[in-house]
């Protein structure tokens, strides 16, 4: 039988954020909109907890040609998001800064490279300029939430957590997570429920960090059977453990996962999910399985 996962409405989330922000007598929450369904959500969930609180920095960050073109739309989106929800708003163009800070980075690298006699691959430094994107972004609602004695609000999902896709050096050092134990269908449904258009709510996943890039074509599978297997092994676990403190499916028990006839996705997706969530284990942290039980109401 379907175990009963409790999730919380926009509004008991909006008080959970609000009773947290009296109980150490803060007053102001900074989102970072992207136009995206998890920022849009955590930027509703905000709004209810702090009305007269809640402000939004848009944060673009690529080359000229982008912000022409398809990082345009991001704009556009998240002003769209500001607009509905009634939150202030502004548009901090960080592409300078950005590139500015790659050309002396990787200078830099390539010295070190040199004097300490490490390889550096040109694949890796690429990863490292894009990565770059959100850890400038972090830093940025950093000096916001320093400047208003505020808090940074996150938009990492549960789903996007259990695969370890997030930047634990931009948006997984936010203050707080309201959407944590989320999969994306229930992200898709908050945004819904705080009255936010059909085509914002459905939006193509993508963190912007390269010219045509989504999130389900860099991960190789849907959200839609990674929210299905994570459901189903978080269902599973109670009868018979298979997830370690950390939300990471045990070495031992892939296997039996993999065979098992009430497996909910093709067993090759399950697979490439499992090894994406395998190999993060490291951005993730004790106890974090017990929490995601406790918000979905599972224990």
């Amino acid at each position: 039988m379907t175990q009963q996962h409790r999730i919380a409405s926009l509004s008991d989330r909006a008080a959970r954020e609000r009773e947290y922000m009296e109980r150490y007598g803060l007053k102001v929450l900074i989102n970072c909109l992207s136009g995206g369904v998890d920022s849009s959500a955590a930027a509703a969930i905000s709004k209810q907890a702090a009305p007269d609180g809640t402000v939004a920095l848009i944060l673009p960050c690529s080359t000229e040609e982008e912000l022409e073109g398809e990082r345009l739309q991001d704009i556009v989106d998240a002003e769209r998001v500001a607009r509905h929800l009634g939150i202030p708003a502004v548009t901090i163009n960080l592409s300078d800064l950005w590139d500015m800070a790659v050309t002396l980075y990787s200078a830099a690298a390539r010295e070190l490279a040199a004097k300490a006699g490490l390889p550096l691959e040109e694949e890796r430094l690429q990863w490292a300029i894009n990565n770059l994107k959100p850890t400038l972004r972090i830093m940025t609602a950093g000096f916001f939430a320093d400047a208003f004695r505020g808090l940074m609000v996150g938009t990492g999902n549960g789903v996007e957590y259990f695969l370890g896709y997030f930047s634990i050096r931009g948006d997984g050092i936010s203050d707080r997570q309201p959407i944590r134990d989320c999969t994306k269908a229930e992200v898709r449904r908050l945004a819904a429920e705080a009255g936010l258009p059909d085509d914002l709510v459905n939006r193509v996943p993508t963190a912007g960090l390269w010219p045509g890039q989504t999130d389900e074509g860099e991960l190789g599978f849907s959200y839609a059977d990674a929210d299905r297997l994570l459901v189903w092994l978080l269902e599973r676990h109670l009868k018979s453990p298979v997830l370690s403190t950390t939300l990471t499916v045990l070495e031992e028990a892939v296997e039996a996962i993999l065979a098992d006839p009430d497996l909910p996705v093709q067993p090759e997706v399950a697979r490439r999910i499992i090894a994406q969530n395998r190999r993060t284990e490291f951005k993730r942290r004790p106890g974090d399985l017990e929490e995601m039980l406790k918000r979905r109401g599972l224990v």
